[in-house]
């Protein structure tokens, strides 16, 4: 009999255990982003830097400009917020002097919010796919760029992030262009800027 109700007693917690982390995690799906204005936006950053973090070589552009939407709200952890439906790149410039043209494909790219604390949404732009290309270099880069957005700055900052499960990969090189030998397939590059965002924006979960 003690054996009975001890077998009892223990599926009662195991059920309540499982029906608590079912709870917690319909909570975490439901949560609730409210992006104000939302909308249109334009999106201007000065120097951007894309690293090869596998020998630290750099691409610098002296600036970049994008535009896109946000939504007003979503759901979820992760939840899309909005999105980047066109992005541009000055003056690009690598190692040796050597400049590049930088080719936004796979647009729109998305914007994705993941956790939030004190006015600074932590996430990351999904969908990235990049072409690089100048003298002797061609090359792809695919991924996602892990980032912040500061409600306090209305500023947007792909930025390498500890512990962030989001990368960006180089995953093409020309064989006939391969860049001297500075980007290789198979590389992690981080990708670096501070987009300033109008009109601003205010983020908040609910």
């Amino acid at each position: 009999m003690r054996r009975r109700i001890t077998s009892i007693v223990a599926t009662g917690a195991a059920a309540a255990l499982a029906l608590g982390l079912s709870a917690m995690s319909a909570s975490a799906q439901q949560q609730e982003w409210v992006i104000d204005p939302g909308g249109d936006y334009t999106a201007v950053s000065g120097t951007t830097v894309l690293t090869n973090t596998a020998n630290g070589v750099t691409l610098n552009c002296s600036g970049s400009d994008a535009s896109g939407t946000l939504q007003s709200s979503a759901s979820g952890t992760p939840a899309q917020i909005g999105g980047i439906a066109g992005i541009g790149f000055e003056n690009c410039s690598g190692p040796l002097g050597l400049t590049f043209e930088v080719t936004p494909q796979n647009l729109p790219w998305s914007i994705n919010g993941e956790s939030y604390s004190d006015g600074v949404t932590t996430g990351y732009i999904g969908g990235v796919v990049a072409n690089l290309a100048g003298s002797g270099c061609d090359a792809t880069v695919e991924g996602a760029a892990p980032g912040t957005f500061d409600n306090a700055s209305n500023t947007l900052a792909p930025q390498p992030i500890d512990g962030s499960a989001h990368e960006l990969v180089v995953t093409f090189v020309d064989p006939g262009a391969n860049c001297f030998g500075l980007i290789n397939e198979g590389d992690v590059v981080t990708f670096e800027g501070a987009y300033e965002v109008t009109p601003g924006q205010d983020v908040s979960v609910q």
